[in-house]
């Protein structure tokens, strides 16, 4: 108990999970805060007379990664305490040492990980409005930087990453970070230059850092500094707790720039539904979950990056595309190519864990059956074109004799864990062999031994057994008990039972669990030596992988196109935006007793800005959404759904659609549209795609239709972004006849009598009524307010004065 005090002093702002025997356990206001969160039952520990019984909850040792993964979410952070001996070299106490601390953005554990989603660290260092920004996956040992100007670009950046966890060396909680993050203050010397050139220097073992590119990016160079040093003291550094020297899990930091990539800000994100839903924050109904036909892990991985980050290099976009072509006219190419995908696991994180030490015998396992799918993978598709199918061409040859040497070394199942002994394959090591066969002339003599006290004891029923707790014995009968051998004693009675042992077998019991430790022993050393060479190719095939995941994200793109009819958009470097009978994917996916009813678009030749006008329900929303994915996808290098699509580049979009309060800034629907329409005026260029939805309905009517008004002529006639503009004020409709880059377009309804029927189709032309008391009607408002709120508004009709103010 003094030892777990002070090791809780030391990390007093962790769980403290304490190994015993099998289990971890918590004392104290820790073992109480475990039991509520993971509804454990509380026990107590005797402490001594002077302290008495203390609070203590635990786990089972082999269940540690799920419950750490539980408190993870909780927002905790653990600290794990683990048996470095299995017997006490001095004194009565086994040495324990913390072995790992796990924090939100340090998980390389593949129990604990989302598999189709990386889990970025991320380390922020501000000077006045500039900022630098490290970003790291533990888990696959992505490593990049960057340096830029404006708070509301890091905002962005952090809410479009989901960064599990961010690295500060401020007090103050930060405007600039999202509230939902997991925000981690540090000491500021780590962050500062001279401790960050140390820390990158000694950790990459560099004499320079020049050839990392950050001598002009010091504030990049500090935050890139403060997360390797955050991230190694998180780790088991000491040589004596662990196997080997510990391998940096991370690879070289590489600097990437805005401009590399579509800029998708929050409300965008949010809008467009990429990786979960508007209303129920879900990932099933989302864009991602729509589009992912992919078969691996990484390659889930790489089409979310994708989709986050779309391309704005023309040559790039259209590489994907051709590849995907090509997969798509192969088909039996892309069937053949798809299967062995499936039998393809997780390379990047399993050579994570190998370089940090703690991969298991069957990860390493499947790692080697992976690296050996490669060649079949390289000679299936040679006869391709694209060079994005040909990359595997390029692989690191000394891969193969890696494969060779795991296959050779480990059994085909080996256990799960290196303590268990079994994972070595026999002729590896003479040692290991030696030991081996004494063991088997120990089990010999054992095998002998048996006979002899059958022939002693004149029972041939007498069997050699072993227990746990017992070791060897004799087992007989009860009925037989009575005449055994006097060299027999007795140790055990049960119900059916009895159980003796002998001197010469206790003797041989003791030889026997020597050579198992023994045998464990170097088991274990020839698998730590086996995992310390895979880690040192841990950059090669995390590359290979990477390679695979590309492969796996472009096959699924092309089974995505194949099967839905999706054509490929001609991306050109100009403004036009030019869609035919385009379709949204996710709710054409959706729709299973109706047809999605598909729409045209086009925008940029002439045209800048396109007033919508329809009734509510009616599909502006939808089309909305649909022209933003389309774009989005193109950028992407997918193919699209669309009968036929010119998309130019562009370099935002930015969405306004659909209203929500934000409560916990005191914000109402009406702030929260006028903030983010605010954001995009300020920010929108000629070459960015808007789309604003009912902009000004949270205000007054003649507030709202002037603010809408005077928006759209911004648009039209100071930014002229590429904009679609949905809105039930049909009095807009004259800013077409005084602007000439504006057009109107307008949702079809079809009137029978009382019913209005939504036909769902965009054509040319305005609306010249909102239908909002109809949609009322249809939702079953009651009948004497509907007929009130017509009297009313014909009322208002009569009496407006609102014809004229475009004249």
């Amino acid at each position: 108990m003094r030892h777990y005090v002070e090791l809780k002093r030391a990390h007093p702002n962790q769980i403290l999970m304490y190994r015993l025997g099998d289990f971890f356990e918590c004392f104290f206001e820790d073992a109480i805060q475990l039991s509520i969160l993971l509804e454990l039952t509380l026990t107590s520990k005797d402490s001594g007379k002077k302290i008495g019984r203390v609070p203590m909850a635990g786990v089972p040792h082999h269940a540690m990664e799920r419950y750490c993964k539980e408190l993870v979410k909780h927002g905790l952070t653990v600290a794990l305490c683990d048996q470095m001996e299995t017997s006490p070299s001095k004194g009565a106490l086994l040495r324990r040492e913390i072995t790992r601390v796990f924090t939100p953005g340090t998980i390389i554990e593949e129990g604990m990980l989302p598999s189709r989603q990386n889990n970025w660290l991320v380390s922020v260092v501000l000077h006045e409005k500039d900022w630098g920004l490290a970003i790291a996956d533990v888990s696959t040992g992505e490593f990049r930087v960057t340096e830029r100007t404006g708070l509301d670009k890091l905002f962005q950046e952090l809410a479009q990453l989901e960064t599990a966890e961010v690295l500060w060396s401020g007090e103050e909680e930060p405007q600039w970070c999202p509230e939902n993050l997991w925000l981690t203050h540090l000491l500021r010397t780590p962050f500062e230059r001279p401790q960050a050139e140390t820390t990158l220097l000694e950790t990459f073992h560099l004499n320079s850092l020049e050839g990392l590119g950050l001598k002009d990016l010091p504030l990049a160079l500090r935050a890139a500094g403060g997360l390797v040093y955050y991230l190694n003291t998180t780790r088991r550094m000491d040589e004596v707790v662990i196997d080997y020297p510990a391998n940096l899990l991370l690879e070289k930091p590489n600097i990437y720039f805005s401009g590399n990539q579509l800029i998708l800000d929050i409300q965008t994100r949010r809008n467009l539904e990429l990786v979960r839903t508007q209303r129920s924050n879900e990932f099933q109904g989302s864009l991602l979950w729509s589009i992912d036909q992919t078969l691996t892990a990484m390659g889930g991985r790489c089409l979310r990056h994708w989709l986050e980050a779309p391309l704005m290099c023309l040559e790039e976009i259209q590489q994907r595309q051709e590849t995907i072509g090509e997969l798509i006219r192969k088909r039996p190419l892309r069937v053949k190519l798809r299967q062995f995908l499936k039998s393809i696991n997780d390379l990047e994180r399993l050579a994570g864990r190998s370089n940090a030490g703690t991969a298991s015998p069957k990860d390493l396992v499947n790692l080697a059956d992976s690296l050996a799918s490669v060649p079949q993978l390289v000679i299936l598709l040679e006869n391709c074109s694209s060079e994005l199918l040909l990359q595997l061409n390029h692989v690191d040859p000394l891969l193969d004799d890696l494969v060779k040497l795991i296959h050779n070394t480990l059994v085909n199942d080996p256990p799960l864990l290196i303590t268990e002994g079994g994972l070595i394959n026999s002729k590896i090591d003479a040692v290991l062999d030696a030991l081996r066969n004494k063991l088997d002339e120990q089990n010999t003599w054992l095998e002998k031994q048996e006979q002899a006290e059958r022939i002693a004891s004149g029972n041939p029923n007498v069997k050699l057994q072993y227990h746990k707790n017992l070791g060897y014995y004799l087992s007989v009968t009860r009925s037989k008990a009575v005449s055994v051998p006097d060299h027999w004693i007795r140790r055990q009675t049960l119900t059916n039972e009895e159980r003796f042992i002998t001197p010469g077998i206790k003797d041989r019991e003791a030889k026997i669990l020597k050579m198992q430790i023994l045998m464990k022993q170097r088991e274990h050393e020839l698998f730590v030596e086996l995992r310390r060479k895979i880690g040192e190719h841990a950059t090669s095939i995390r590359n290979v992988a990477r390679k695979i995941a590309t492969l796996d994200s472009l096959a699924g793109l092309a089974e995505l196109a194949a099967n839905r009819g999706y054509c490929c958009p001609k991306v050109v470097d100009s403004r036009i935006l030019k869609v035919e009978q385009g379709r949204h994917p996710v709710v054409e996916q959706l729709l299973v007793n109706k047809q999605f009813i598909p729409n045209s678009i086009h925008l940029g030749n002439g045209d800048d800005l396109a007033i919508l006008t329809g009734p509510n329900a009616s599909g502006k929303s939808c089309f909305l959404r649909q022209i933003g994915v389309i774009q989005l996808m193109s950028q992407v290098g997918s193919w699209v759904p669309a009968d036929s699509a010119i998309v130019g580049l562009t370099d935002r979009i930015f969405t306004r659609v659909g209203a929500v309060d934000d409560l916990s800034a005191g914000q109402s629907t009406f702030m929260v549209e006028m903030t983010e329409t605010a954001n995009i005026l300020h920010h929108a260029t000629p070459t960015s795609l808007v789309l604003l939805d009912e902009i000004g309905r949270g205000t007054a009517t003649f507030d709202g239709l002037s603010i809408a008004s005077a928006v759209a002529e911004y648009l039209a006639n100071e930014l002229k972004s590429r904009t679609i503009f949905a809105t039930h004020y049909h009095e807009l409709n004259h800013l077409a006849t005084t602007t000439h880059n504006i057009k109107n377009l307008q949702v079809l309804v079809e009137e029978t009598g009382d019913n209005l029927i939504f036909l769902y189709k965009v054509v040319d032309g305005g609306a010249s009524r909102s239908y909002g008391i109809e949609v009322a009607r249809l939702a079953g408002v009651p009948k004497k307010v509907i007929q009130r709120a017509r009297q009313i508004l014909q009322t208002i009709e009569n009496n407006s004065k609102l014809s004229g103010i475009y004249d």
